[in-house]
This record gives structure tokens, sequence and C-alpha cells, in this order.
């Protein structure tokens, strides 16, 4: 994981959402409500409240990292303080009372405080109380699981996919820490396969299909091979990086729907099921697109776009925020969906997030579903995702107006009013030479610098190095025609898009305030981020259309 991230202030869709979502979500929890089950310890019904914790401070700190809003940098260090205080003498931190500690989702929830706990100190303060607290954490999971005498795999829900996704954090405690003990139990969680039906690593080299693998949980089995991309930084055997590009193939081919969201089978879309193809499916018993699936596949394309190299991770990464997220939020950003409307082709509508745990176990918890914890992520990776720099480069992945500094002398500004108008202007401030490296979409028209045309191929990146004056402008033109999309279950459905916007007839019609309007066969078409954001029963809307609606 790279650390040394570039400060960057994105303020188109992406970057005014991450605001609203900032001031609207972040800012309005009850954060002492979270520390709460591990203070008590009283999480004995086999909930996962301890979850929420994690999930909603890892965010604030991400969207912080752009923001810099003075008030949620004191609510995060105070309630990083207040978690770490719940920890007792022998380092354990968690919400279960000790005699159902390791069952259900305890794991997972330690998880997720370790991702918190190791972000702040990454990100915002290296304190050694931090890291001290995360290795006792880690010290004493490892000490209970083999006093257990249990594989990681045997503590937890789905077949051990839940609790194995720890892999990432020990990965991360390992990073801060340099101690071997730590590495050595991220390669024992390895060792186990992190399910108990098999291997799901060696699986999905051998080409096992992700519905196949382990119970096809998405989300959790995402995050376990998100933690071997992990590993792979400190151990880079080559069958670990085979196994990473092999899962992120196949979820890319088969599961991943126009949205650029994904998951499905189960109610709660939740399920790797072969979706990409079932998309189109007008009787599919499932739901579709869960949004803890969407972020933690962006996370996962992070991690693909790291130890490849390449243009293509970014470009899903791109397509999941711009639809299945954007158009997973309320337009204020109070509220989320936890599955994206289905079916795609009509009656569908964006359902706001239940109170999780009132919803299961009659109590409510402030409002909280996994969902509405892990949009405001996938806003916030937005933001790290857009430019990064690696090595002697520095990649521009994203085109909506922003400005970036990396390392302090380097500064990016993009201007225009992307995706919404097909153009961006692309200028440098530095004192020596950058070398430049430019996500070129499929839907590029020209790249000029100065106004020579430079040869950009779609889906790679577009190389510039050279020592930048004040007055140089790479600009960026792309074709916002209407492009059409064939359903690959190759039953004929149309869907439209323009630029990397996928565009939806609303129930409500020409909606006045839509970001996009376009017509086609004198249907009127909007963009999806704006269809359907009443979250209302009677606001449907459709993505693919029959050849007999289309034409």
């Amino acid at each position: 994981m790279r650390t040394d991230f570039p400060r960057v202030e994105l303020r188109g869709l992406l970057g005014q959402a991450l605001r609203r979502s900032c001031e609207k979500r972040l800012k309005t929890v009850d954060y002492g409500q979270l520390v709460e089950p591990f203070r008590l310890r009283n999480e004995a019904d086999g909930g996962w409240r301890c979850e929420f914790w994690g999930k909603v401070v890892r965010s604030a700190i991400l969207t912080n990292c752009c923001v810099n809003d003075v008030r949620l940098a004191d609510i995060i260090g105070r309630t990083v303080g207040a978690i770490m205080e719940t920890q007792t003498a022998d380092g354990c931190i968690s919400s279960y009372p000790e005699h159902l500690q390791l069952s259900r989702w305890d794991v997972w929830g330690r998880k997720y405080v370790l991702l918190g706990l190791l972000r702040y100190y990454e990100l915002v303060d290296p304190n050694e109380k931090v890291k001290n607290c995360c290795t006792a954490m880690l010290d004493h999971l490892t000490a209970q699981v083999r006093r257990h005498k249990t594989a990681v795999t045997g503590c937890g829900e789905h077949g051990g996919l839940a609790a194995a996704s720890i892999l990432g954090a020990a990965v991360g405690v390992y990073r801060i820490s340099g101690e071997r003990r730590f590495l050595d139990f991220a390669r024992e969680i390895v060792r186990s396969g992190c399910s108990k039906k098999h291997d799901i690593f060696e699986a999905a080299r051998s080409g096992t299909p992700p519905r196949d693998l382990g119970n096809g949980k998405a989300y959790e089995m995402t995050s376990c091979f998100q933690g071997l991309a992990d590993l792979y930084e400190f151990d880079p055997r080559p069958e670990y990086a085979d196994a990473c590009i092999k899962y992120f193939q196949a979820v890319r081919d088969r599961e991943i729907f126009i949205t650029g969201a994904g998951g499905g089978r189960d109610s709660h879309g939740e399920y790797w099921d072969d979706g990409a193809l079932k998309q189109t499916a007008p009787d599919y018993p499932g739901s579709l697109g869960e949004t803890c699936v969407t972020t933690t596949w962006l996370h996962y394309c992070e991690k693909i776009a790291d130890l490849t190299g390449e243009a293509s991770p970014l470009a899903e990464a791109e397509r999941a925020l711009y639809n299945g997220i954007l158009g997973a939020m309320a337009p204020d950003g109070t509220r989320w969906v936890h599955a994206n409307p289905t079916p795609l082709t009509g009656g569908g509508w964006k359902e706001t997030a239940p109170d999780q745990i009132e919803t299961v176990f009659g109590t409510p918890f402030g409002g909280h579903d996994c969902c509405r914890a892990q949009g405001p992520e996938a806003l916030a990776l937005a933001s790290r995702l857009a430019v990064r720099a690696s090595g002697g480069s520095v990649e521009l992945n994203f085109f909506e107006p922003l400005t970036a500094v990396i390392r302090g002398n380097i500064r990016i500004d993009v201007a225009g009013n992307y995706p919404l108008e097909p153009r961006a202007e692309v200028r440098i401030r530095s004192a020596g030479p950058v070398k430049l490296r430019v996500r070129i979409p499929g839907f590029i028209e020209k790249a000029r610098l100065n106004g020579k045309v430079l040869s950009a191929v779609p889906g790679e990146y577009l190389t510039v190095d050279r020592l930048w004056m004040p007055e140089d402008v790479l600009r960026l033109e792309f074709d916002f025609s209407l492009r059409r999309a064939a359903s690959p279950d190759g039953a004929g459905y149309a869907a439209f898009l323009r630029g990397p916007l996928v565009l939806a007839e609303d129930s409500r019609g020409d909606v006045p305030d839509a970001l996009v309007r376009e017509r086609k066969a004198d249907r009127p078409l909007i963009d999806y981020i704006t269809a359907g954001n009443t979250m209302c029963r009677n606001n449907t809307l459709k993505v693919w259309f029959s050849p007999g609606e289309i034409g």
C-alpha cells in the first residue's frame, strides 16, 4: 500500500458528492454510539455492530484528506482515542463478550477496527500509541486463535471468508511495525485458503468462476483477494500475482454490470452469480449490486492497478464511481441504497438502506447499514484514484475539475466540466521535469499538447515526459455522442452511454434537473445518477431496453 499520496481536491460531480457526504453524513454520526459495543462488550446476539466504527472512521479519515475540515478532524481524533480506551490489558478490542469471541462477526469487526486505526496512523498521526494498540490487538487475536486450536477460517461467517479477510489488516500491522510475526500470520491465513470449502486463491488460478469460489459471498471474498495483493507487496510470489489478476479478470468479465456495480443472487445483491450475464433478466430472483461490493471492487481495482501498472482497472473504477456509486447516493448525501435498482430492464427503484441492526435484531442502532457506511468510503477513494504518484511518474486517471499537489513541488490542475462536457485541460507547475501518464478512455477523440495532436491509444496510458512550462496546456477532447452497448447475454437488449455516464429512462419522464438529457427512439434518457433519485417506490427506472422498445 502506498502511503505517500498526492493531495487532491476534486471539484466536479465526485468532489461535490464527497463534500455533501462529509457534511450530511460523516459529521452527523454519533461516534460514541459506535464505540459503545466495544466498551460494554455486549454484542451477544451475533450481530455486526462491530463493523461500523472502523468503516465509518476510515471513510471519515480519507474524506478529510480531501476536504480538510477542522471539525471532522477533531471528531476523528476523539473517536480514535475513545476506541483505544476500550482495549483491555490483554490487547483485545472486541464488541463480543469473551465466551463468544471468534464466533460470527467478531473477527470481521476487529478487522475493521484495525483498518480504521491503521489508516489513522498512516494518513493522520503516526503516533506510537496507535501502533502499539494495533500490534497488541493482533497479538491477542493470533494467541486466541492458536489457543482454540483453529484456523482463522473456523472463526466466523460465510465458510471462513469473513474472518479470513483480516489478511489485509494483518499485512497492515506488519507494514507499520516491521514485526515478522505479523507477516507470518498473514502467510498462515493465505495457506488456509480463506475458505473451509477450498483454497480460493488456487481455485481462481485454475479458472473457477467467482460464483463458485467459497460460498460466493462477493464482498468478503474480494476483501481476501485484496489482502493477498497487500501481502504480495512484501512477499512477491508469482502465484499471488497470478491469483489476483485472474480474479480481477473473472469478476470484470462475469460479474460487473453496466453501471460498474456488482453482486447478485440473494435479496440484497451480495453474492457473485454471473451477474453480468443476468443483469437483463426481468424475472431475476435476487437483487443487483450491493454498494459494499462496489466499494470493495474499487479498492481491488486500485490494488490491481498497483500490481500491473495498466489503465484498465482505473477505467473500471471510473465506471463504478460515476454510475454505481453516485447513483446509489441520495442527492443530499444523507442516504444510500443497499442494492441497486432491480431489475435493470424496468420497474426497479432506488430503495434507501434501512437500519440493518433494527431490521434483523429489532434493536435500533443509529440508522446504520453496511452500505451507508461504505458509500462515503467509495467517494473518498475517488480522490486517491484520480491522481496517483508512482515511482518517477504521475498518473492522471480522472478528468473532472481538480487540483493535485504531489510531494509538495508538483501541481496539476484540470479544468473543464467533465463528465458533463467533452473536454478537459491539464496544466502542470513544477520546478523540474514531470513524467505524466494520462489514462485514455475508449471514447477519446483527440489529445493535443499546445495544439499538437498526440498519439493517444484508447485503453492505455499516454506518456508525456517533459519540463512543463507555465503556458503548456494538454487538451483532451472526448466523443460524447450516444453509444449503444449490447447486453452480454446475447438476448438483444441495448443500453446507452454518454462518455462514462450510463443513461436511463426515468418514470418521471424528461426530468428537468437531470445532469444529462438525451433522446433515443423518442424516449427521454437521463443520467443514471439522477434517475430514480427521489428514492420512492413509484420513481422507477430502466437501463436495458429490449429490441422492440428501442429498435
